[in-house]
């Protein structure tokens, strides 16, 4: 039996994310992680985990820099495998996932409503940092709604460790009425705790969508059965570095995506220091370009890449996902 991890407990966004890459399979046992670092080691060091589900980036609030640095600090060891310029890194993205992310406020009482709030004194509401970007009208809101009431954010690693937080402050506080301990969490961590609803969908904009990578060992050459929900078309996803203050050097390589009819979905970036200079800042590039994966002009893309880097590194080459389109 394979098993995959992922940023727990179970009940997060991740959780979900592993099961619509692995539902089809039924010999997949699904393990929960307490943060992204944790996901990224265990698959690389515990020969009984197969795959992991990683956060990368959220339609609203950008970058999960845990993720991209990860990546980052796995191109930039030295303990890689390095082929003239490039960087084979331990391990090899397969797969994306675009989860909805919905909401709700949560609360291990029954029968509370929002308006029920403005009769404590204190409510403390916690939930991953995320998160807040994503409820900041619909938080101030509710404090304009009840300014009698203090309100207090706490963070947590996951939202579905936010409800089990909620839960077991509120079991702490039950002589005491004026204290209201909630969560802001998926429906499914709602369900999976035992606890209550009290308003749904309270995310600021429509369409809220965080994307998973699937990452498995490089060296582990068996392959899951994909889900089906796939397009023929490949993502691409190329890290690199270039020459210190060499003028032009970034539309080089972009360049050659265009001299190839590469469509680029996606540039980033994200500072390090190599700690072999005295330049204090420099950058690496994230970028993601779509491929016909049998097409055998990549090839040669490949070689003029190598020309163009100082180091790049071919995290995957994966099928595009159809929900990126919904």
């Amino acid at each position: 039996m394979k098993t995959v991890i992922f940023l727990g407990p179970k009940g997060t966004y991740s959780h979900q994310a592993a099961i619509q890459q692995f539902s089809h399979i039924d010999t997949i046992n699904y393990q929960p992680a307490s943060s992204i670092p944790e996901c990224f080691s265990q698959l690389e060091q515990n020969p009984d985990i197969s795959y992991a589900a990683v956060p990368l980036e959220n339609s609203t609030n950008g970058q999960v820099v845990f993720s991209y640095d990860l990546l980052r600090d796995r191109m930039l060891d030295d303990s890689c495998v390095i082929k003239d310029h490039q960087i084979i890194p331990p391990l090899e993205v397969i797969g994306e996932q675009y989860v909805s992310i919905t909401h709700c406020l949560i609360s291990s009482q029954p029968d509370l409503s929002v308006n029920d709030l403005q009769n404590y004194k204190l409510v403390r509401v916690f939930s991953h940092p995320q998160v807040w970007g994503q409820v900041s009208q619909y938080m101030t809101n509710l404090k304009e709604n009840c300014p009698n009431t203090k309100f207090e954010t706490i963070d947590t690693s996951s939202t579905s460790g936010a409800v089990l937080k909620a839960i077991d402050y509120q079991s702490k506080e039950d002589s005491n009425n004026e204290i209201l301990n909630l969560a802001i969490a998926g429906e499914t961590a709602s369900h999976l705790y035992n606890a209550h609803i009290v308003e749904n969908s309270i995310n600021d904009r429509l369409g809220n969508t965080t994307r998973f990578l699937i990452l498995k060992k490089l060296n582990d050459k068996e392959y899951p059965l994909q889900p089906p929900n796939l397009s023929k078309l490949h993502v691409n996803l190329l890290m690199f570095t270039l020459e210190l203050d060499d003028p032009g050097s970034l539309v080089d390589v972009l360049n050659v995506l265009k001299h190839y009819s590469l469509n680029m979905s996606s540039i980033s970036s994200r500072p390090y220091n190599s700690g072999k200079n005295d330049r204090k800042w420099q950058y690496i590039f994230y970028i993601e370009y779509d491929s016909d994966p049998q097409d055998p002009k990549m090839t040669t893309f490949y070689k003029e890449i190598n020309e163009k880097c100082v180091k790049w590194c071919l995290w995957g080459s994966f099928p595009r996902n159809q929900r990126y389109y919904q």
